[in-house]
């Protein structure tokens, strides 16, 4: 009996020891499937997100595991703070999810690309700025548009949708993957709609694809204006350390070399092969 005591002793001693010396874990949930952020090379995650976490983990002196999970959850999850208290995957700041989790600093401003079918075209303009580009009002389709489900993507193209206009009666088609529905242009979708990086990455090597960048029309005399949308990592609510452990990471790659290149555009370039 004695040495049962004992035994059970060490291990509630190693249990509080483990814990009080920083070696908890910090579970961070992610979708894989949105390079360079996330995505799975050799069998485990890796990407920009999973290079910062790593960095708020050696900062908090916590190991860091991943976990791959519907996009569409994690903010949900982070809310709730039982499975984990942080999410990081590319993830909008928006007003509806602010009322649910705290958002870091924003880190990376993506614009919103269309992916579209070379041999239908698309009816692409020269913008204000220089650049081609397609407005949203030119999104005619016969077959619909395909977005990743909870990206800010799908809540862009629901609320112009909710509009009307000249997309008013476009069938918009949710996916869970973005593989998936880049497959599916040309047979159940015309376009899909997603961020920059991923959509240049889906359509790379793609002779069929191409994509090009979203813009709202200026109209007479005025500027036209990207869609585009901003990362944070989000946390839940009152994880007051977390949150600053997230935010002086940041700060630090946020900061700029002598050729005007910030830590995060770096960890972008590594994870594309631009380095």
């Amino acid at each position: 009996m004695k040495k049962l005591l004992a035994l059970l002793f060490v291990l509630v001693s190693m249990i509080t020891l483990a814990s009080c010396g920083g070696e908890e874990t910090l579970v961070v949930y992610t979708e894989a499937g949105f390079a360079p952020f996330e995505y799975v090379k050799n069998g485990a995650i890796t990407g920009v997100d999973v290079d910062i976490m790593n960095l708020v983990g050696e900062k908090l002196g916590k190991k860091v595991v991943f976990e791959n999970v519907a996009f569409d959850t994690i903010v949900d999850t982070v809310a709730a703070g039982k499975l984990t208290n942080v999410g990081a995957a590319g993830l909008s700041v928006t007003e509806e999810r602010k009322a649910k989790v705290d958002f870091s600093s924003v880190y990376y401003q993506a614009n919103l690309y269309v992916i579209y079918n070379v041999n239908k075209g698309i009816e692409s303009k020269t913008m204000t700025d220089g650049n081609t580009g397609v407005y949203w009002s030119s999104l005619n389709t016969d077959k619909g548009i395909g977005v990743q489900t909870g990206t800010t993507a799908d809540l862009f193209l629901g609320d112009e949708l909710a509009e009307g206009g000249s997309l008013e009666g476009t069938k918009k088609t949710d996916y869970d993957s973005l593989g998936v529905a880049v497959a599916d242009i040309g047979l159940n979708i015309d376009y899909v709609i997603i961020d920059e990086l991923p959509a240049k990455m889906l359509v790379e090597g793609n002779d069929g694809l191409a994509c090009l960048p979203l813009y709202y029309e200026g109209g007479e005399g005025a500027e036209d204006e990207l869609a585009f949308d901003s990362y944070a990592i989000c946390v839940t609510k009152g994880q007051e350390e977390l949150l600053k452990a997230i935010n002086e990471v940041l700060a630090e790659l946020l900061k700029e070399d002598e050729n005007g290149v910030n830590g995060i555009q770096k960890l972008v370039n590594k994870h594309l092969g631009l380095e």
